[in-house]
């Protein structure tokens, strides 16, 4: 930690480790990482746990090379490059060495030399000394030594980075030692460390003892073994052991809060869970309270008499199917009762029905026929399935509150996956609407995209959003790799408003970028440089342009007719003002991004009914997030698809201004049809 945030802890009453380790709080966001935790770091300590805010993802090539390079730091000199190579189980060890420092170049030559025998491999070092290093050497080296160094680099893995952003060790620095040591490896002299090779170095120079070489060579060789021993401890890591934590397990445990405490004897868990207000009503309390035996009966009584059958349905036929006659006999018959809601105009009711099928045999034609499968009948019925969505869809209810409105409404008895089941179930019904979303899009002259995360166990995923006047896509991708809108939007001729996410510039449709994302980054970087006359020349001519254009669009609407006029004023602007040369830096960026993106600014003023910003997309990409916010622990790539297909299919519906709930039992499959009625 630096003084700084010593003193800031201090002035908290933090002043030793272990009281620090009682500030870590778990994640509370788990769509924003943070850097490193020191109080996630002193809680490692103070259990004696690591702790794995994320497991390393560590590939298995081929060839793994551990490299470890010695230096003499104020001579800018580097002398010794120690490399482990294995391959499969065996292990082969290097070393070279330079007496002088004319002689470096050699020792990276022969270690060049080595490494282009090999394919497939990977450089693992520990920190950015031995990157630095090759850089360093790379300038002074022949072309083709240039790009084996620059391949080497390209293919190297610090695994440092691990260690400092996603493992927290109960080790008092990140160093490679103490994360050795703790792994129970052990260097042959005690004394062996980065100062003390310096030392050594300087001794074998003045003596030319092999004594002094020998050691360091024994220490930058057992450096790389150390190396070795951590990489694959960081590959077996999977968070399942007593000593590993995953951090987003951990529960904050607070004594104002509601939640469970962990005791830590035993004999108070159980004493606890017997004090649980539904134990002691159920077990306890009726066994001596009249009034509560009574009203726990009435209530078991109450629950067998809600589901009473008011409709009787038998499946099986009067005639056989095959040749019609009348002399059939069931067989392995059997019945089940289906909950449902039925729709009537004043208003809903529940029907329970009980139908009857199974197995019948015609006595004259001697055949067999299944009529209905009494265990692939859903105990549900499909209207109730709908109600059930739409609140949860429409009027974001939680499943737990949908649960206690058909229980007390209707007295119907729903579980959370069976309440999962029906959105699952009535998404896969619409899918065709869904698709049909996309290609009325395609077919339009304007689409808004944007896109936001949406964090899986662990896994970014991205919510993608298309949006124009009357429709609502969003798609669900893995990753913000934005090839596979290029299949999607193979159709589309329109103009696409987006903000300045360069994987959008591989689009080949026009395009308009999203002028409020520009201003807002105007206005930020001018609040922090005030005093950059050249920068500010830029956010004031920009304001003037864009007011102007703005006091056009309110007075007339996006009409190029009364928009025509500022393409003059934007190439006034930029001769005026962009094409000038600058001397600030940040002006300077600027001018670049308004020279890479000029066709794409102001591309409005020539089409009508094409707006300046990105809103519609923005204001779409509104109820994913709420929705994200409420589940965001129990997200999954199936969950979120379906999802979002229902949500599509709701902002539609009210773009078109049409009633989701209205359109769902009506039994349509098409919003733009229904909507013409």
């Amino acid at each position: 930690m630096k003084e700084k945030e010593i003193e800031q802890k201090n002035n908290r009453g933090v002043f030793s480790v272990k009281q620090l380790s009682y500030s870590f709080r778990p994640k509370k966001n788990p769509y924003r990482k943070r850097k490193f935790l020191p109080e996630l770091k002193a809680l490692a300590i103070r259990e004696q746990k690591t702790f794995i805010q994320e497991i390393p993802n560590l590939t298995q090539p081929r060839v793994e090379i551990f490299m470890d390079i010695e230096g003499v730091p104020d001579r800018n000199f580097y002398y010794l490059i120690g490399v482990v190579v294995k391959e499969g189980k065996e292990i082969c060890e290097y070393s070279f060495w330079a007496d002088t420092i004319e002689k470096q170049q050699d020792i990276f030559i022969q270690m060049l030399d080595l490494f282009s025998g090999l394919n497939d491999f990977v450089v693992y070092h520990y920190g950015a000394y031995e990157i630095q290093a090759l850089k360093q050497i790379a300038k002074n080296i022949s072309k083709s030594y240039q790009d084996k160094l620059n391949f080497i680099i390209s293919h190297s893995v610090n695994i440092l980075s691990f260690i400092s952003n996603d493992v927290y060790t109960p080790t008092y620095t990140n160093g490679l030692k103490d994360i050795a040591f703790h792994l129970g490896f052990v260097w042959s002299d005690e004394k062996a460390s980065g100062l003390q090779s310096i030392f050594w170095r300087y001794k074998w120079e003045l003596t030319n003892d092999s004594e002094f070489k020998s050691k360091l060579l024994k220490y930058n060789i057992e450096d790389c073994n150390a190396l070795l021993r951590i990489k694959n401890w960081l590959q077996s890591l999977s968070g399942s052991s007593d000593k590993e934590v995953l951090t987003n397990s951990l529960k904050q445990q607070n004594i104002f809060k509601w939640g469970v405490t962990v005791f830590a004897i035993d004999h108070f868990n159980e004493i606890n869970a017997k004090a649980y207000f539904d134990y002691q009503r159920e077990h306890i309390f009726l066994r001596t309270e009249k009034k509560v035996y009574r009203a726990i009966t009435k209530k078991k009584e109450a629950s067998k008499r809600y589901n009473k059958v008011d409709k009787k349905v038998n499946l099986f036929p009067e005639n056989c199917e095959k040749c019609k006659s009348v002399n059939i006999k069931k067989f392995r018959s059997s019945k089940k009762t289906q909950i449902d809601l039925i729709f009537m105009k004043q208003g809903i009711k529940k029907q329970v029905a009980e139908y009857e099928g199974g197995a019948y045999r015609c006595l004259e034609c001697k055949s067999n026929f299944m009529v209905e499968n009494m265990q692939t009948l859903p105990q549900y019925g499909y209207n109730l399935m709908l109600w059930s969505v739409n609140q949860k869809i429409q009027y974001k209810l939680s499943s737990e509150s949908i649960i206690n409105l058909l229980k007390d409404s209707f007295k119907i008895s729903v579980s959370t996956t069976q309440m999962t089941r029906f959105k699952e179930i009535i998404a896969k019904k619409y899918i065709a609407t869904y698709k049909e979303i996309i290609k009325n899009m395609e077919n339009s002259n304007l689409i808004h995209i944007d896109e936001t995360i949406a964090r899986i166990k662990g896994i970014d995923g991205y919510v993608w959003v298309f949006a124009n006047y009357d429709s609502v896509y969003y798609e669900f991708r893995e990753t913000r790799e934005p090839e596979f809108l290029k299949e999607l939007l193979k159709d589309f001729n329109g103009v696409l408003v987006s903000d300045f996410y360069t994987g959008y510039d591989s689009l080949e449709c026009d395009q308009q970028k999203c002028l409020v994302h520009l201003i807002r980054d105007l206005n930020e970087d001018f609040l922090k440089n005030q005093l950059d006359e050249e920068f500010k020349n830029i956010v004031t001519e920009f304001g003037n342009l864009l007011r102007n254009i703005i006091e056009t669009i309110d007075k007339y609407g996006l009409k190029q007719i009364h928009l025509n006029k500022h393409i003059k004023d934007v190439e006034k602007f930029y001769s005026k003002v962009v094409f000038k040369e600058f001397e600030s830096e940040l002006a300077f960026s600027y001018k670049k991004r308004l020279l890479k993106y000029r066709e794409k600014l102001f591309l409005f003023l020539k089409f009508d009914g094409i707006p300046w910003n990105n809103n519609n997309a923005e204001h779409a990409i509104k109820p994913f997030a709420k929705w994200r916010k409420k589940i965001s622990k129990s997200l999954t790539p199936q969950n979120i698809e379906n999802h979002l297909i229902l949500l599509s299919i709701l902002e539609t519906c009210k773009y078109q201004g049409i009633n989701f709930y209205d359109f769902l039992i009506s039994g349509a499959s098409s919003i733009y049809n229904f909507s013409e009625k």
